[in-house]
């Protein structure tokens, strides 16, 4: 849906497409301490699976006393990659490795770049292990009725320890779970 109404804006609509330097900017702007997410839809600045590192740093920069938080597909089994989103990480602005299933959660999390987050199957259980034996916990927001993400910050938590969990949901849920399932 966000990906449909930022491609095809229509006149009056809140969607729309910014700069990176405006972007930047109204994160600069944002309160002290303010817990923001980057990107409803889409990952991080660059090209095909390249980071933009120049972009990131820029977004990194503008986020300082700020907690935000995002989450990339970009492969991490590239070194300029992993060291743009470790640097990311150690400096305040949160990026979550996306895993596809637990499976590869764990593969993600062997390279320490960042925290992990992984889509599972809608009949997951709350908690649980990875195959590789790390603790993975369902997304609070998905089973608590008085949770969301602003009260619960979780995913904005570089240094946590274990996997956050995301239940397939949405509109096209029968895809996501193919892919969960491999």
């Amino acid at each position: 849906m966000a990906w449909r109404a930022v491609s095809n804006p229509r006149p009056g609509s809140r969607y729309r497409t910014h700069t990176w330097g405006e972007l930047c900017t109204f994160v600069r702007r944002l309160p002290r301490g303010q817990l923001w997410r980057h990107n409803q839809a889409g990952d991080l600045p660059g090209q095909g699976d390249c980071i933009d590192t120049l972009a990131l740093a820029a977004l990194v920069e503008a986020n300082r006393g700020r907690r935000g938080f995002t989450y990339t597909h970009k492969p991490m089994g590239v070194l300029r990659n992993r060291q743009a989103v470790f640097a990311a990480n150690r400096s305040g602005f949160t990026v979550n490795l996306s895993a596809d299933n637990l499976a590869q959660a764990d593969e993600l999390a062997a390279l320490g770049a960042g925290p992990v987050v992984a889509v599972v199957p809608q009949d997951t259980p709350k908690h649980g292990r990875t195959p590789g034996g790390r603790r993975f916990v369902v997304c609070p927001a998905q089973t608590a009725e008085d949770m969301n993400c602003a009260r619960c910050g979780w995913c904005a938590q570089a240094d946590r320890q274990g996997i956050v969990a995301f239940r397939v949901h949405g509109r096209d849920h029968k895809r996501a779970l193919r892919v969960v399932q491999g």
